[in-house]
């Protein structure tokens, strides 16, 4: 399917049909909601387990030149983080053609939309509604009412929601273009790994932050010396989601090392205190603890086409505070040594009763 094809998918026409606009819309939508559909089962599923550890050492300088305030204004600060994650990701077993998580965005587009709408299409006849692909405008119109009948029945459900609007999204967006329903006629090469129903979650993110320095205090319109002190030690943080959702991954067979993509990694925020005292007050909130942005962005670039484990490290510059209030404005420097170490190993298939130890 030529890539050209899937670009002028997405434009705009004059004229187009509501439901032609909708099925354009849904087809939008998909190049984020990557995950999400439960997998029907196969004959030879694969499951693999993702866990990496990430740790962090920085140290970071602080510096305001304030001509309306001239006077010393610095601090420094210090942090060591680690970020332990450990899920599980499963796969049908089928070679695909295209990478779901192609580097090319169009490739990528065109891969998601081909895979979700037969995935959902299948789904829908295994359960006993045969999926037609709608021609005229009362056949488009009938599909959007049963989407949205479907999509209210789940209530409060969120779970029901997401996996509704998942499969409508991917049938609206071929409803113009019916050939993304076609068998493919090359061997795939690509392995798919995606949330299972269920799936395993361990993580534990610890956090430690000093800083200490002088700045000006316009309640006692002097320079004060101030204090903070950040820590944290949250396991199995949750932002609403089964911590497997926010992973997606590709494994390339044809590949000599078995090279694997991660779209997103994502680490869950920590919780904690920060303790902060400046002009003999101290406060102490429990709140979200940052992370180091510049970690967490190297981490994905690591992760993003690499082999199925191994060892990095890396020295960072950190122009952003460390501990994410710029709001004093100046200028933030230093260093950040990072390292991870990661796996995306075949394990056996969970069981109940036989969680891993972490």
């Amino acid at each position: 399917m030529r890539r050209e094809f899937w670009r002028r998918a997405i434009q705009s026409r004059k004229g187009e049909s509501r439901v032609a606009a909708t099925a354009r819309c849904w087809f939008v939508c998909l190049a984020w909601l990557s995950s999400g559909l439960p997998l029907v089962a196969q004959a030879a599923p694969i499951e693999r387990e993702l866990h990496f550890i990430v740790t962090i050492d920085a140290q970071q300088d602080w510096k305001k030149n304030d001509p309306k305030h001239p006077g010393d204004q610095s601090s420094k600060a210090t942090t060591h983080q680690r970020w332990e994650v450990r899920t599980r990701l499963m796969s049908d077993g089928v070679l695909q053609v295209r990478d779901l998580l192609d580097p090319d965005l169009d490739s990528r587009m065109e891969a998601k939309t081909i895979f979700l709408a037969r995935r959902a299409k299948k789904e829908m006849e295994d359960s006993g509604q045969p999926f037609k692909v709608p021609h005229t405008e009362a056949e488009k119109n009938a599909l959007m009412q049963h989407m949205q009948e479907q999509i209210m029945g789940c209530k409060a459900d969120e779970t029901c929601s997401h996996d509704m609007t998942m499969r409508y999204a991917a049938l609206m967006a071929v409803i113009e273009h019916p050939e993304a329903l076609e068998p493919d006629t090359v061997p795939g090469r690509f392995l798919y790994f995606l949330p299972a129903k269920a799936c395993l979650e361990e993580s534990r993110v610890t956090l430690d932050m000093s800083i200490q320095g002088t700045r000006f205090n316009k309640d006692v319109d002097e320079f004060i010396p101030f204090t903070e002190h950040r820590s944290a030690d949250t396991v199995n943080a949750r932002d609403g989601l089964p911590l497997c959702e926010h992973f997606t991954a590709t494994i390339d067979t044809k590949n000599p090392k078995e090279m694997m993509r991660q779209e997103t990694v994502f680490i869950p925020r920590p919780e904690g205190v920060t303790e902060h005292t400046e002009n003999g007050h101290t406060s102490h909130t429990q709140e979200s603890q940052p992370l180091v942005a510049a970690a967490l962005d190297w981490v994905n670039d690591v992760l993003r086409y690499a082999p199925t484990r191994g060892i990095q490290s890396a020295s960072l510059p950190i122009p952003l505070s460390l501990n994410g209030n710029s709001t004093w404005l100046g200028l933030w420097s230093g260093t950040a040594k990072v390292t991870i170490e990661w796996s995306f190993d075949v394990v056996p298939p969970y069981t109940s009763g036989s969680t891993p130890k972490p």
